[in-house]
């Protein structure tokens, strides 16, 4: 299915959780948009939409920062004594330019996600111990019995699953098992009800979405079975997918009003 699609069914699934955990305002606004994220997070394995949205301006910020020091780094080539000097100032000028067509292709957001992912490893560990995370004399041991645990995993869960294949490690029971762990931790750690239950069915509305579409996925990759019901094709039948957001929509609006019990 399309972004906007597992979008709108992981906040309908955040809705769902907040009505049913009966959460405060504060809380279920948590609990929908950690769905609503959750529901995209599987397709970080690809270019899809979560994906575009963390890596274009930070890419476009490089593109454009390289390539105005690329140019004066060109004009400046100029005004050298040396001719070593104007020739080795063009060629790193040259370079600067270069970088604004190497960060264009795919390869290039996916590790950018890779290193917003090691960003919040970082912060994580900075956020326990200050300037004394040098002075470690237990360094995976206290850092991995911290209060903030669940950020550690959740930089590397980002970090590592830009890296596998479209549609095998991250649409699989493990995949979901590890999201579920980790905001397990965070609804502990943050004392906000619901951020389990949001972050579980936000993730599962996904792979369930993806079962509807003729490429189905593996629950269990690598190993069989491929499970699909062949209804929708991605990107074709736009209209099977608006369907199904709507069912979506029409189940979670009779739970909000209680006539259906989930």
């Amino acid at each position: 299915m399309m972004g906007r699609s597992h979008l709108a069914l992981g906040a309908l699934a955040g809705v769902a959780v907040a009505k049913l955990t009966g959460t405060n305002m504060i809380d279920g606004a948590a609990a929908v948009m950690v769905a609503a994220v959750s529901s995209l997070v599987p397709d970080l394995d690809s270019d899809g939409l979560l994906t575009r949205k963390l890596t274009e301006r930070p890419l476009r910020f490089i593109r454009l920062f390289s390539g105005y020091i690329g140019v004066f780094l060109i004009l400046l080539s100029y005004f050298p004594d040396t001719r070593n000097g104007q020739f080795l100032t063009a060629f790193v000028g040259l370079m600067f330019l270069g970088v604004g067509f190497i960060f264009r292709d795919h390869a290039s957001r996916k590790w950018m996600v890779t290193l917003l992912g090691l960003l919040i490893m970082g912060s994580a560990i900075y956020l326990q111990f200050g300037e004394k995370m040098l002075n470690l004399k237990r360094f995976p041991y206290e850092v991995l019995h911290s209060d903030y645990v669940w950020v550690l995993g959740l930089g590397l869960f980002i970090a590592i699953v830009p890296h596998f294949s479209h549609r095998t490690y991250t649409h699989t029971i493990w995949a979901l098992s590890a999201w579920g762990y980790i905001w397990f931790y965070a609804e502990v750690s943050l004392g906000m009800q619901g951020l389990f239950l949001s972050a579980v069915y936000g993730y599962a509305s996904h792979l369930l979405a993806d079962t509807l579409t003729v490429a189905g996925i593996r629950y269990l990759h690598p190993f069989p079975p491929l499970i699909k019901v062949p209804l929708i094709r991605t990107k074709k039948d736009g209209r099977k997918e608006t369907a199904v957001v709507l069912i979506s929509s029409i189940i979670v609006l009779l739970v909000c009003f209680d006539m259906l019990s989930l």
